[in-house]
C-alpha cells in the first residue's frame, strides 16, 4: 500500500516544499522590510537627537544669559536702592535747610523780641512731616517683609507637594511596568517634571534629581537591551521561550530597581523632613533676633 501511494506522497512533499519555500520567502521579505523600517527609524531618531542636542545647546546658552541678566538686574536693583536712600537723605536735608532758612528769615523780619520757641515753627513742622514719612516707610517695609516671608513659605509648601506628587507618580509608573507589558507607555520619567529653578532647589531636592536622572538612564539602557533582544535572529519556534526568559530577567532587574528607588526615596524623605524641621526652627530664631534688633538695639 505504501509503494502504491508513492506518487501521492511525492505530490504532498512537493506541496509542502513549495509552501515552506513560500513562507520562508515571505518571512525573509518581512525581515528585510523590518530592517528597512528599523534603519528609517534610526535615521529619524538620529535627526531627533541632533535637534535635541542643538536645542539643549540653545537652552544652556539661554540659561547662562538669563543668569547673567538676573545678576545684572540684582546689581541694578541694589544700586537703585542705594540711590533712593541717598536721594531720600538729600531731600530731607534740603527740606531742613529750607526750614532753617525760613525760620531765620522770619525771626530777622519780626525782630528779636519774640520768644525763642516761636523762632522755629517751620522746623517743627518739617520734623513732624519727616517723622511721619519715616514711620510710613517702616510700616511699608514691614508689610513687604511679611509678604516675602509668606511667599517663601507658600513656595516651600508647593515644592513639598510637588515632591510628594513626583514620588507618587514614580510609584505608579513602576506599578504599571510590573503589571503591564514592556511595550506599554508609562509616561515620561520623573526627571521630566522635576523642578530646575536654582532658588527653589535644596540639597535634598538636588540629590533626588540626581537619583531620578540615574534612574532615567537605567530605564533607557533597559529599554535598549529589550529592543536588541527582540531583534535578534532567533528561530521562530524558540522565540517565545527565549522572550519568556528575557522577560523574567527584566522583571528581576526592574524589581531590583524598584527596591533601590524605594529605599533611597525613604532615606531622602527622612533627611528632607529633618532638614525642613531645622529650617523652620532657624527661621523662627532669625525672626526673633530681627524683632529684638528692631525693638531694642535700634533705640
Amino acid at each position: 500500500q505504501l509503494l502504491g501511494n508513492q506518487d501521492h506522497i511525492k505530490v504532498e512533499l512537493e506541496n509542502l516544499k513549495k509552501t515552506y519555500h513560500s513562507q520562508q520567502q515571505k518571512l525573509e521579505e518581512r525581515v528585510i522590510m523590518m530592517e528597512k523600517e528599523l534603519q528609517e527609524a534610526k535615521g529619524v531618531i538620529g535627526n531627533t537627537q541632533h535637534k535635541l542636542v542643538e536645542q539643549s545647546a540653545v537652552l544652556l546658552t539661554s540659561q547662562n544669559q538669563l543668569q547673567e541678566v538676573e545678576a545684572e538686574n540684582s546689581q541694578l536693583q541694589l544700586r537703585l536702592k542705594e540711590l533712593n536712600e541717598e536721594y531720600r537723605s538729600r531731600l530731607a536735608q534740603y527740606i531742613k535747610d529750607v526750614a532753617d532758612y525760613l525760620d531765620r528769615k522770619s525771626s530777622n523780619v519780626t525782630g528779636p523780641s519774640k520768644a525763642p520757641a516761636d523762632h522755629a515753627p517751620m522746623k517743627r513742622f518739617v520734623d513732624s512731616m519727616l517723622k511721619d514719612i519715616r514711620a510710613s516707610y517702616k510700616s511699608r517695609e514691614e508689610q513687604l517683609a511679611g509678604a516675602a516671608r509668606g511667599y517663601k513659605k507658600r513656595m516651600k509648601n508647593l515644592v513639598k507637594k510637588h515632591e510628594n506628587l513626583l514620588i507618587a507618580y514614580g510609584l505608579q509608573r513602576e506599578q504599571i511596568r510590573s503589571l503591564g507589558s514592556s511595550a506599554m507607555d508609562c509616561g515620561p520619567a520623573e526627571l521630566h517634571f522635576s523642578i530646575t529653578d536654582p532658588e527653589l532647589l535644596t540639597n535634598t531636592t538636588r540629590e533626588l534629581n540626581r537619583l531620578r536622572e540615574d534612574k532615567a538612564k537605567l530605564e533607557m539602557q533597559l529599554h535598549e537591551l529589550q529592543k536588541e533582544t527582540t531583534l535578534q535572529n532567533t528561530p521562530v519556534n524558540s522565540m517565545s521561550s527565549h522572550w519568556q526568559l528575557d522577560k523574567e530577567g527584566w522583571a528581576e532587574v526592574r524589581k531590583q530597581l524598584q527596591e533601590f528607588t524605594r529605599t533611597t526615596q525613604e532615606d531622602m524623605e527622612q533627611e528632607r523632613s529633618q532638614l525642613l524641621t531645622r529650617a523652620v526652627v532657624a527661621e523662627e530664631q532669625v525672626w526673633e533676633l530681627q524683632e529684638y534688633i528692631d525693638k531694642h538695639l535700634a533705640r
